[in-house]
Formats: C-alpha cells, structure tokens, sequence
C-alpha cells in the first residue's frame, strides 16, 4: 500500500504496517479575507502534511496522514460570517481522544502539522503536547525559533494573516481557490501579533474590517513554493530528531 492518506488504507494494512508517525493537519474555519476560503488554514495544513509525508518517505520512514482537524479556538474572527470557533475544553479533548486511539493502536508517535496561528489556540495545543504520557507529540510551531527568523519578511513583521504569506501558499495549492480580487486589494500592514500582545481581542478592534493583514496582492506561487520548503524542513527536522532520542 503506497497511499499517504490513514483513511485510504484498510485495517488490516495498518495492523499489519505501523506507521512511523502519524500527521495531523490542523485549521481552522475562518475569515481570510474577501479572497481567500474560510478552509485556508486547512489547505495550508493538508497540503504541508503531504509534501512533509513525501520527503519523509524518501528518508525511508512511513508517514501516514490522519483526516484533518478542521475546528479551532478562532475568537478573532469570530464575528465575521462563516467562521466556526470551538472552546479550548473541546480542542483538547478532541486531541487527547486522537492521541488516546492511536495508543491502542501501538501508535507512539504524532506530529501536529497546524497553521492556524491564533496565540490561545497555539498555547492550547502546547499545553496537550505537554499533558501526553505515553505518546511523543511533536509540534513544530513556525512561530517560535529558528523557524519564525526563516520564513517572509511579512510574516516576520506579523502581518500574515490572508496576506501574500498565506495567498502565496493557497495559490501553490490550488490557484482556483483563491478570488481574483486580492490583486486589488490594499495592504494592511498592521502588526496584528503585536497587537495581541497587547490585548487587542479581534480584528475589528485591530482595524481589519475585511479580515486580512498585510499584502494579498503581492501573492505569488513562487513565494509559495519558497515558503513551503522551509515549513515541510520543519516537519521532517521535528520527526528525524525525535527518532534519535
């Protein structure tokens, strides 16, 4: 059986081939702007866990992709039509029954592939990382070191949310996807991480009133491509290191 995807082998394939980990993309459903689908987040993910899955095979290790997390605490954007926020009791709950699942399974390790970048949700999943026992739970987290110092420079200045950083990964996924008004629109160059930081609680009150953050128009496949070569680094570097401790 040669097929990335858990769902696409049969029990008795998996019983019979363990994996060596297991990838969970994780997204969200929320407003990225008037360009972009409220899945973005999620087509990020899928999309990253397939091409980290690929080289990770080519380094002779099996790496199955479970059926993506769509749902995420997503309370920036809350009140923009279209977009599904769950508590952080339900995020956590959900993963532990994964990761409970994949126990049974004589599964040991999972990596968390995730793109949804909202502090609350990213803090959610650290603090399960952290309740694990029995499983290795890796997540490589963009936002931290060295990882954040790689990628563009607008994601470095925290203006990335449905901006070129994420139009330019959408569009090298699926250019369909993605609404040929982002060439019009402006740049918003506002530090959205900057301002949670300092409490700022949604982006209307961070001033993005079609909820985008910095400069969609600017998106570029090429940009994309760049962009995933570091991200699907991440992965592989997470995986590889786990398995020499």
């Amino acid at each position: 059986m040669s097929s990335l995807y858990w769902n696409e082998w049969t029990w008795t394939e998996l019983r019979d081939q363990k994996p060596d980990v297991a990838l969970l993309p994780i997204g969200s459903v929320e407003a990225h702007g008037p360009h972009l689908p409220l899945a973005t987040d999620s087509i990020i993910s899928e999309e990253l866990a397939r091409r980290a899955a690929l080289e990770l095979r080519s380094q002779r290790l099996v790496a199955l992709i479970l059926p993506p997390l769509h749902y995420a605490i997503t309370d920036f954007s809350k009140d923009f039509p279209g977009t599904i926020t769950v508590s952080k009791t339900t995020l956590q709950n959900t993963l532990d029954d994964i990761a409970q699942s994949l126990l049974r399974h004589r599964i040991t390790s999972l990596c968390l592939v995730n793109s949804h970048l909202e502090p609350e949700h990213i803090a959610a999943l650290e603090e399960f990382c952290r309740s694990q026992k029995d499983l290795v739970v890796l997540f490589p987290d963009k936002t931290k070191k060295p990882w954040a110092s790689r990628l563009t420079d607008e994601f470095k200045q925290g203006a990335c949310h449905a901006g070129s950083y994420e139009t330019s990964l959408v569009l090298s996924t699926n250019k369909n996807l993605v609404r040929d008004n982002h060439t019009q629109l402006a740049a918003n160059p506002t530090n959205l991480a900057r301002l949670m930081k300092q409490g700022v609680k949604s982006f209307h009150e961070a001033g993005a009133s079609l909820a985008y953050f910095g400069d969609p128009a600017r998106a570029s496949i090429e940009e994309g491509e760049r962009t995933y070569s570091i991200l699907v680094q991440m992965i592989v570097e997470a995986v590889l290191q786990s398995r020499k401790g």
